[in-house]
């Protein structure tokens, strides 16, 4: 063991303390300084510096998140069956800090001069080993450490506040610095190397904070080797819990709709605003108000109305907000007040989303009787992953459709209008459909019961009587 002193310690404080939150919390800043990259800047590296066609990215991004698909129910089986005295989700974030540094860097230096085959190539076989595989053994065993600190419903939320507001702060981190360190170094293809290797860097040194600090405190054991008909019925089990199907739509939706705003308003901020630099600004006024309404209002809310609620609540006032950009799409005041009110709705919907995803694993062990915080991360995972190819690609089809030209100093009127659809009609319409996915969520009130029963069945050490009937859950 490379770290003895560090081993996995689940005997330690069940009430969690700052330290531990606030590392957890770090975990996803690092994550983001991967992955907000790819899903607002890494189309416009590629059309701009590399100079690919658009809608070809696009569709190498889609088609690589239907590999991710397997990537995450693999990973979700390798996470259910790790044996390691670090535990099993915590001990992959210490296994790939090395192929994270890698990954992120490969990413952002496609060499110059090769035809645009080589670099297609490229770019897939990148952007695979990156999102596909690295992203996905670090990210999803890192997601599924919540179900294993605690168990206590409200203590989880305010985990994922922590995450969602080290998130955010990443996120806003990434896209401020990102392009005045590019243009810092030069702006050539080498500066991007090298902002990218800066970034990794710093994101190896939290993820490797978050392994030293935070703890699994109630991870089931480890599996032993099963067939490929258990694992198959693994996974139709998983889909019996209906709570989790609505919550993965709810996150298809909404993080698709962000991808695509976020792709299209990079485009938005150059070619309407003038400013390609704008987007730094935009980042940082929908990341102050997303953290200010993880801070002050969550906490009440979640005490009060319950997670559905407010995550409905969220998605109604971010369309309104996308919607607003269309009253005058070129006064930046506007936009930027607008943002504000976005970036508002989403300190709910991102952390909303996440302490959701918990609860589904102790309802899946409830009708199930097996627990598989493994296998319910991997399904989200996928969805997160398959929302950001489509966000990529439907910002993409629709800006093609209008008739962008890359790179071009002025756009055809279609080309405008196609760009502000995507970061305003499109996005709206996908936070709608967000809503109708949770309409019949009622997991919130029915949480405590599950746990209660949970609770009584360890207490008692009842032996494996096959799943609970569905219907009869429901009732509960």
């Amino acid at each position: 063991m490379l770290f003895p002193k560090l081993a996995n310690n689940p005997n330690k404080d069940p009430k969690i303390g700052f330290v531990e939150k606030f590392s957890y919390g770090l975990g996803d800043f690092a994550s983001q300084m991967l992955y907000t990259p790819t899903g607002s800047i890494l189309i416009y590296y590629y059309t701009e510096v590399v100079g690919v066609n658009i809608a070809t990215v696009a569709t190498i991004m889609l088609v690589s998140r239907f590999f991710d698909g397997f990537s995450d129910l693999f990973m979700g089986y390798l996470i259910e069956h790790t044996k390691s005295p670090y535990g099993k989700a915590r001990a992959w974030l210490i296994r790939m800090l090395l192929p994270f540094f890698v990954a992120m860097v490969a990413l952002f230096s496609v060499p110059s001069g090769m035809s645009d085959i080589l670099k297609y190539v490229y770019i897939f076989v990148s952007y695979n080993f990156a999102i596909t595989v690295v992203y996905t053994a670090i990210n999803l065993p890192y997601g599924s450490m919540t179900t294993t600190m605690t168990q206590d419903s409200y203590q989880r939320s305010i985990i994922v506040i922590y995450r969602m507001l080290l998130a955010t702060a990443g996120n806003t981190f990434t896209l401020a610095v990102t392009l005045p360190m590019v243009d810092f170094f030069g702006g050539t293809q080498t500066a991007w190397t090298i902002t990218f290797c800066i970034l990794a860097a710093i994101a190896v040194v939290l993820f490797f904070v978050t392994f030293c600090f935070c703890h699994e405190r109630f991870a089931s054991p480890p599996l032993e080797h099963s067939s490929m008909s258990e694992t198959l019925r693994t996974i139709r089990n998983l889909f019996r819990n209906k709570y989790w199907i609505m919550l993965t739509l709810a996150m298809l939706t909404t993080f698709s709709a962000d991808v695509v705003f976020g792709t299209a308003n990079t485009y938005y901020c150059r070619y309407f605003l003038n400013n390609p630099n704008h987007i730094g600004t935009f980042a940082v006024i929908m990341n102050c108000f997303k953290i200010g309404s993880m801070i002050i209002l969550l906490p009440i809310l979640l005490r009060t109305i319950g997670k559905r609620n407010a995550l409905g609540i969220a998605c109604i006032i971010i369309c309104c907000a996308a919607l607003a950009r269309l009253a005058d799409p070129y006064n930046a005041t506007l936009a930027f007040v607008a943002a504000a009110f976005y970036g508002f709705g989403q300190g709910f919907t991102y952390a909303c989303v996440f302490a959701m995803l918990p609860d589904t694993v102790e309802y899946g062990e409830y009708i199930d009787r097996e627990r598989h915080e493994g296998l319910v991360y991997a399904g989200a995972s996928f969805g997160m992953k398959l929302a950001a190819g489509l966000g990529a690609v439907i910002a993409s089809l629709v800006m093609d459709f209008g008739g962008y030209i890359n790179n071009a100093e002025t756009q055809t009127e279609e080309a405008m209008n196609a760009i502000l659809y995507a970061t305003s009609i499109v996005p709206a319409i996908l936070f709608v459909l967000a809503v109708v996915s949770i309409l019949g969520y009622r997991l919130d009130k029915i949480y405590p019961d599950v746990i209660k029963e949970l609770q009584a069945r360890k207490a008692q050490n009842s032996q494996e009587q096959g799943p609970v009937d569905v219907s009869d859950a429901n009732k509960a």
